[in-house]
């Protein structure tokens, strides 16, 4: 009727409507972009049904699964999870970024700007007016985000240098520090010198986001590098295709997560280890190999853990196993935090292996509970008591007696984003104090070669990293706090200076780096990245294997184990010891 009455017909009316929808649908693009980054923010991909969508909060008690005990948090975590509480969450909507709202939480005690306030804008349109005007300097007019002739090629790179994860990000930078200060003495990569500008994220995605734009906005860096972890990686891939004025890309992220991989964000992140899904099916088809069918995991309960939680579990079901037990504990938990309850609550899984998906103090701390836990439990078995009395559980429940003399032990695994140099050293601490053994019966996965061999990158690196002296570690950017140039932050142990994976992988990074910019030319460009890399596929980074750059596969693709014999760690190529 209302088309009689409009004197219309029928296909003038069908595109009456079409219209008034576009029309409707170009009035919303805000709406729009929050929900797309909104679900990138803190998100692994998509997985088969019931991976994720069965446990969105990371809580156990939600899990499609029906053999794995409730999860619980430590009693004295030191940090809250800063990204829990939604509902204090405020759009934010910066200088430079129109296209995108980013989500943050209104915390400015975790180092974050307050909520209501966006980055300087007139800071950012100073420094990017003066890097206009060195670009002018140029035969002929640069394009877009090529470098002015002389200019140094500036790497952002936001990571924890305090906090859970500070091992990781102060020796990712002191690997890659130490390989461009080689560089720069010899002049630079076709005279330009490399340089990183570095801020504190201390772990936390909100802090995260505000570097990132001020080292894009502000900083104008070539490209991000070495961004250090699943929550706050995930949190900032909105921003690299978001500037309305040029594309930033990510390069070698210090994390194996599986959005990095997704179709979308291909030509802007640019990875160099192995993915946490190739790391669990190996670790899986390793155990399994010696009847280690019964595997339980504790998570952090955040993106990462939830990465490794859903990788682990489709490991399994390519076995067709299911986890034995689950726990969780909230990011931020350092070595002091009480994870007694965590590992009896894995124990009545009656696992084969444990395996924890956390940073390095937290998997110690979680290590020493459990075998203390372990350790209590044979004393009672040796006096006659019942094991299950010691953690008050009920009557009839299964509770996973100490191995026997002769039965192998319950080995516990770790993924490589875990510092195994710092974890070994955190351990021995806690070894002295305990008089107890802390170190035995561990799996670390690492993706990077062994720095200790006569491979010609590990030569240079040990070579590199021994002469390498008074390297800033963080850059004093206004607006950010450096942090001490010792950070315990209530650990027991200082962080060492001193060679290993996280740092080898540092130093790899910076090396392919170094080599792309060679091939790019004097006249660089974060849009020649891709290309550069490209060229580089089947290059050998003197490693012994190729790096590989191809639809299918990107980076060195490495995945091996160690554990530790007498105090260090050593290749692990037989796990035979724990056959079932």
């Amino acid at each position: 009727m209302c088309k009689a009455q409009a004197g219309l017909t029928y296909q003038q009316y069908c595109v009456a409507v079409v219209c008034t929808v576009l029309l409707l649908l170009a009035a919303w693009p805000v709406q729009g972009v929050r929900a797309t980054q909104g679900a990138e923010q803190d998100a692994v991909a998509p997985a088969p049904a019931g991976s994720l969508s069965g446990n969105p909060a990371g809580n156990p008690a939600d899990s499609p699964f029906t053999h794995s005990a409730h999860s619980a948090s430590p009693a004295r975590s030191p940090e809250p999870a800063h990204d829990a509480a939604a509902g204090n969450a405020a759009a934010i909507q910066p200088s430079g970024f129109p296209t995108g709202l980013l989500w943050g939480q209104n915390s400015p005690a975790a180092g974050a700007p307050p909520t209501g306030a966006a980055p300087s804008a007139s800071a950012g349109a100073s420094v990017a007016s003066s890097r206009s005007d060195q670009g002018g300097l140029a035969e002929g007019k640069p394009t877009e985000g090529e470098l002015a002739p002389g200019e140094p090629v500036r790497l952002g790179m936001s990571a924890p240098f305090s906090g859970s994860g500070a091992s990781l990000g102060r020796e990712f930078h002191r690997g890659a520090a130490s390989c461009l200060a080689r560089v720069n003495a010899s002049g630079g990569v076709h005279g330009r010198r490399v340089e990183i500008v570095a801020m504190d994220d201390g772990y936390d995605p909100e802090r995260t986001v505000w570097n990132v734009i001020r080292l894009i906005e502000e900083e104008r860096v070539f490209a991000l590098f070495g961004l250090v972890g699943t929550p706050t990686v995930t949190r900032v891939l909105p921003l690299l295709g978001g500037h309305p004025e040029r594309t930033v890309p990510l390069l070698f992220p210090f994390t194996g997560a599986r959005p990095l991989s997704l179709p979308r964000h291909e030509g802007l992140v640019f990875r160099l280890r192995a993915s946490y899904d190739t790391e669990f099916s190996a670790l899986v088809d390793r155990l399994h190999g010696v009847e280690c069918c019964r595997i339980a995991v504790l998570y952090q309960a955040d993106a990462y853990g939830r990465e490794g939680w859903a990788d682990l579990r489709d490991a399994l079901a390519r076995r067709r196993l299911s986890l034995a037990a689950e726990a969780s504990y909230p990011r931020g938990a350092g070595s002091d935090a009480d994870f007694t309850e965590q590992a009896g609550l894995i124990l009545q899984g009656m696992p084969d292996a444990v395996v924890c998906v956390g940073t390095d103090t937290a998997c110690a701390a979680f290590i020493r509970d459990l075998r203390d836990l372990l350790a209590a439990r044979g004393v009672k078995q040796q006096a006659g008591q019942s094991p299950g009395k010691l953690s008050g559980h009920q009557a009839g429940q299964p509770s996973r007696q100490i191995p026997h003399k002769g039965e192998p032990a319950i080995p516990v695994a770790m993924p490589s984003f875990v510092d195994s140099t710092h974890l070994v050293e955190l351990l021995a601490v806690m070894e002295r104090t305990a008089q107890r053994n802390y170190t035995h019966d561990l799996v670390l996965a690492e993706v990077v070669p062994p720095w200790t061999g006569n491979l010609p990158a590990a030569m240079d690196y040990r070579r590199d990293f021994a002469e390498m002296t008074d390297t800033p570690e963080v850059t004093n950017v206004p607006g950010n706090e450096m942090a001490p140039s010792s950070v315990s932050d209530g650990e027991p142990v200082g962080l060492a200076q001193h060679p290993g994976e996280v740092s080898f992988e540092g130093y790899l990074a910076a090396r392919l780096l170094v080599r792309a910019l060679e091939r790019m030319g004097p006249h660089p460009s974060p849009a020649g990245l891709r290309a550069a890399l490209a060229g580089l596929d089947g290059y050998d980074l003197g490693v012994g294997q190729p790096y590989r750059y191809t639809p299918t596969e990107q980076g060195l693709g490495l995945v091996r184990f160690t554990t530790v014999r007498n105090g260090m760690p050593v290749d692990l190529r037989d796990f035979s010891e724990w056959r079932r």
